[in-house]
Parts: structure tokens; C-alpha cells; sequence
């Protein structure tokens, strides 16, 4: 049936013998390529279901596998996802105001490294319940605001984006 269908589509030249030859694993691989799969040369559930071909029950139950596609990603699974937005990162001069903050409050006594080590994540963890923030022990949007401590013009624009 593939190489019938691939015949059909100038993509195979040989003889319809329903084995899975060079010849037929080269016109599927022409064929994965230009339908947006990651070119296998093999007659996977993605591919079957591009060519058209009904699936048997048992080609059902197989699930499609995201790696069936080029990038590596379900086309219909990521359309249904929203976008998740950038990770918040603080940056090391930001870092080194919080640990001095920190440390002039008594609930730091490391150096001002500029790392968000685990003595800076529990100095972190006492500021924010103190401050009734949410405890995470990261420097993110919320606690940088709090501490007084300026965002970036990324980070403010990353914060729109949010919101």
C-alpha cells in the first residue's frame, strides 16, 4: 500500500512487492522529509497517517511518538500547549545586592559572591517568610521588588509579557 501511494507521488520506481527494501525505505525517507517527519525510512504511525493509510487496531494502540516529527515535537500536541514564558533569571550584580541586603539583616554571612548558593537560597528563604512572600529561596521578580532591588530592562519587559 505505501509503495503504491509512493508510486503515485513520483517517489518510488519500483516494483509494488510490499517489502520494505532500500529502494522504498529511500521514497519514504524523500517522502518524510518533505511532509515535516523526521526522515527514518520507516513506516511509523506519523507516517502512515500523513500517507493516508488506514491504520489496523493494533497500529492504533501504538501512540504517535513525538520523535516521529523533524523537530523532535507532536505538531498537534504543541498547538494545543501555550507558550511558556521566559525563565526569570537574576542577574550576578543583583545577586550580590540581595546577599549584601541579606547580610545587613543578620540572615547571611556569607561573602557577596554574586551565586545563589545554598547559604544565599536559606538567607532567601528567612527574607521572604519575614516578608510574607512566597518561600522558593530564588531571587525572583517578586522578592528583587521587595528587596528594593531594580530589574533589569528584560526582566521588566519578560514581567509584561506575564502579565
Amino acid at each position: 500500500m505505501a509503495q503504491k501511494m509512493l508510486k503515485e507521488k513520483n517517489l518510488y520506481t519500483g516494483t509494488e512487492t510490499g517489502k520494505l527494501d532500500d529502494a522504498t525505505r529511500t521514497a519514504i525517507k524523500g517522502f518524510q522529509s518533505t511532509n515535516g517527519l523526521k526522515d527514518t525510512g520507516t513506516l511509523n504511525r506519523a507516517t502512515l497517517e500523513k500517507m493516508g493509510i488506514i491504520l489496523t487496531d493494533a497500529q492504533k494502540a501504538i501512540p504517535v511518538s513525538p520523535n516521529s516529527f523533524a523537530d523532535g515535537t507532536d505538531k498537534k500536541d504543541k498547538a494545543d500547549k501555550p507558550k511558556r514564558a521566559p525563565v526569570f533569571r537574576a542577574n550576578k550584580e543583583q545577586i550580590m545586592q540581595a546577599q549584601k541586603m541579606l547580610k545587613t539583616k543578620g540572615i547571611y554571612s556569607g561573602e557577596e559572591t554574586g551565586k545563589l548558593d545554598d547559604a544565599t537560597r536559606e538567607g532567601l528563604k528567612k527574607f521572604q517568610a519575614d516578608n510574607a512572600l512566597k518561600v522558593t529561596g530564588t531571587l525572583n521578580q517578586v522578592t528583587l521588588e521587595k528587596m528594593g532591588i531594580i530589574l533589569t530592562d528584560k526582566q521588566k519587559e519578560n514581567a509584561a509579557k506575564d502579565n
